[in-house]
């Protein structure tokens, strides 16, 4: 009896063939210091994934300690992060969506916003940054991943569009400038 159900297990074994390995979320996770600067935005982020478009209104600030975000819809607020470099802390609504992560949203900005020499020093193995006039592309082993467009001056950029080919979704933000 007890060789048969060891041939027993070992054949569950062989007919189940093993679960993929979940692939690991892209994350940009660059010190706040590596932008440079201080910078403090006012934004209107349209999300835009399918024909489904949400907006919301987003504060920005990051300087030399950390990266502070907060996400307000209709009075409320949405999510908050705080990325001091070591630890990213964060509170996210209920009402949004599971996809939506702090980790996502502090690689969007940083891949937004950082010189392109801090991101390509923080890219995982495999991704590669290219720079254009107004633009930036990221391809991850040589297909589309992400791509940025900018519209106004640097480094606030009055309008970006990030297109996450990977994730398809894009992001229409609109921001001003305000004083760090």
């Amino acid at each position: 009896m007890r060789a048969g159900l060891i041939l027993l297990v070992a054949a569950a074994g062989c007919a189940t063939p093993p679960k993929p390995l979940p692939e690991a979320e892209f994350g940009l996770r660059l010190a706040p210091a590596s932008l440079g600067r201080e910078l403090a935005l006012s934004q209107r982020v349209t999300v835009v994934r399918g024909e489904e478009r949400r907006s919301f209104d987003a504060q920005l600030e990051v300087d030399a300690k950390a990266v502070r975000i907060a996400a307000v819809a209709m009075g409320q607020t949405i999510a908050t992060l705080s990325w001091d470099g070591t630890s990213l802390e964060q509170s996210v609504s209920t009402h949004v969506p599971p996809a939506v992560t702090a980790s996502r949203i502090l690689s969007d900005v940083q891949l937004a916003w950082w010189p392109v020499a801090a991101i390509r020093a923080g890219l995982p193995a495999g991704y590669v940054l290219e720079e254009g006039a107004a633009s930036r592309a990221v391809t991850q082993n040589g297909a589309p991943f992400a791509s940025v467009s900018y519209e106004g001056s640097a480094p606030a950029w009055s309008r970006v569009r990030l297109t996450h080919q990977k994730f398809g979704y894009v992001l229409d933000i609109e921001s001003v400038e305000a004083a760090p």
